[in-house]
């Protein structure tokens, strides 16, 4: 059961500590983080102060909390000055995750629980609704070393990452499922949804989300579904 094995492999990691961007993978996750844990820390990144990773993190936190008790949420909403120093300095996507990274490790936050990796093994790139295909789907794999994971060790010194979506046993129980299950013309991340009904809110199940890489964005909540 994929469920029991992501909620084994997190209490193996002792780390009660989330990067949250109110999406349907940290949501859920911090829907299994609730069942090993009892006191839970959540982090968010998003410019301006109206992103809707803030607004919609805000929003999970909230039904979590009516439902499992208190969750800490800090949000980091760095400073034009900051994303524009970053920029300057280096560039491209990884902006917002050095920014993220050097905030918790400013924190003293030893370890955190992320959720990279899921995509690329549950279908979840808009690339893939659209190419619901093996080709598709085994670009991305190929891509996730050199793409993500790289680039996530290398801007995150100082803070222990953990990534359970991509524990050697989750990934031998997602690999057994047919490409057909994960995703078609109509739906990503088929299975990813269906944990989802009824633990975290359908609009968080059905927002439109890009990633990391459009945390520092402005765009307003309503903008998106």
């Amino acid at each position: 059961d994929i469920e029991e094995m992501i909620i084994q492999t997190l209490a193996k990691t002792k780390c009660a500590n989330l990067s949250f961007s109110g999406g349907l993978d940290s949501s859920l996750m911090l829907y299994f983080m609730t069942r090993v844990f009892h006191k839970i820390s959540v982090f968010t990144i998003g410019f301006p102060e109206t992103h809707p990773d803030i607004e919609y993190s805000r929003l999970v936190v909230k039904s979590v909390e009516e439902k499992f008790g208190s969750v800490e949420h800090e949000v980091f909403v760095p400073s034009v000055g900051e994303v524009a120093g970053e920029t300057e300095k280096k560039p491209g996507p990884d902006v917002g995750v050095r920014l993220f990274y050097r905030f918790l490790a400013e924190k003293g936050v030893p370890g955190i629980i992320a959720c990279d990796g899921i995509d690329e093994f549950m279908a979840g790139y808009y690339d893939h609704q659209q190419h619901p295909d093996e080709e598709t789907y085994y670009k991305y794999i190929r891509r996730l070393r050199d793409e993500h994971l790289k680039p996530l060790d290398d801007n995150s010194k100082g803070v222990k990452v953990y990534l359970p979506y991509l524990d050697e046993k989750v990934l031998c129980l997602l690999a057994q499922i047919p490409i057909a299950d994960k995703v078609d013309g109509e739906n990503r991340k088929k299975v990813m949804i269906q944990m989802a009904k009824g633990r975290i809110p359908d609009a968080v199940i059905d927002r439109w989300k890009y990633g990391f890489c459009d945390a520092l964005k402005i765009k307003k909540a309503k903008q998106w579904k």
